[in-house]
């Protein structure tokens, strides 16, 4: 039965090159505290035997810090680059880790046991998590690695750092602001309620029981707002869409025949 071929370690370079274990790790590590002569003997030791230098998980582990930000989110990894709000939000992370010269590193989420893996397993220094659905689970992960972490667009309690939008009490002001200007005819586009693929005119419960909690806060705001003004909420058209050009226009044209006499969105 063949044997398996034993991996080349740094100790081997030295030994097969005649310096100790220290010179050829400078070798790799500080070349220019290597005579050029040693430092040749060696690098050809190294080839001759196929070692390619020291593994770098295992520097970035023993020195405690990688340099590098994980970004979690619910959607697969296309996500990052397809959407429009996440491409500008990673370009603002991307922006940040630039100046402090850091990495960044993917995770998606959108499967539970990848991402408990991804999660676990992820060579970064901290998470940012941002996920608008099961951010509890995802928090609980990250506080089992014991790693700082940021949430984004969810609440992770007092003991952790969090960025949130008050998305309720700016929808209203946007109502607020249209109802100011004279509208009495409203519809509303709304991003996805429920993830199960639904596009059109929401009807029922599904108008006050959004999966997402940015989508049900803002539709809370706008209907305290036209109820303050007097505005039958109910009776605003609804039509829940996919967050992409094509989904909008599709939504407008749904609501413009569901609704001809609306004079404000």
């Amino acid at each position: 039965m063949p044997s398996m071929k034993r991996s080349v370690k740094l100790a081997d370079v030295a030994r097969a090159a005649g310096v100790s274990q220290g010179t050829a790790s400078n070798v790799f590590a500080k070349p220019e505290l290597v005579r050029p002569e040693v430092r040749e003997r060696v690098e050809k030791v190294a080839r001759a035997l196929g070692y390619h230098g020291p593994d770098p998980k295992g520097r970035l582990l023993r020195a405690g810090k990688v340099n590098a930000i994980g970004v979690v989110v619910m959607d697969d990894l296309s996500y990052f680059f397809q959407d429009p709000f996440s491409r500008e939000f990673m370009c603002g992370v991307a922006e940040i880790c630039d100046a402090r010269g850091a990495g960044i590193a993917l995770v998606s989420a959108v499967d539970r046991d990848r991402a408990a893996w991804g999660i676990d397993s992820a060579l970064v220094d901290g998470f940012i998590i941002q996920c608008l659905e099961d951010g509890d689970r995802l928090i609980d992960l990250a506080r089992r690695r014991g790693l700082p972490f940021v949430a984004v667009d969810v609440d992770p309690g007092p003991d952790a750092s969090a960025i949130l939008i008050d998305d309720r009490g700016g929808a209203r002001q946007a109502a607020e602001h249209l109802l100011a200007l004279g509208h009495r005819r409203f519809g509303i586009l709304s991003l996805e309620i429920h993830a199960d693929g639904h596009a059109g005119l929401v009807e029922g419960a599904r108008r006050s029981a959004s999966l997402y909690g940015p989508t049900r806060h803002r539709l809370e705001g706008y209907g305290e707002a036209l109820r303050a003004a007097g505005v039958d909420f109910d009776r605003v058209p609804i039509v829940e869409v996919a967050n992409d050009q094509g989904g909008a226009t599709a939504g407008a044209v749904t609501l413009f025949d569901a609704a001809p006499d609306v004079t404000a969105v």
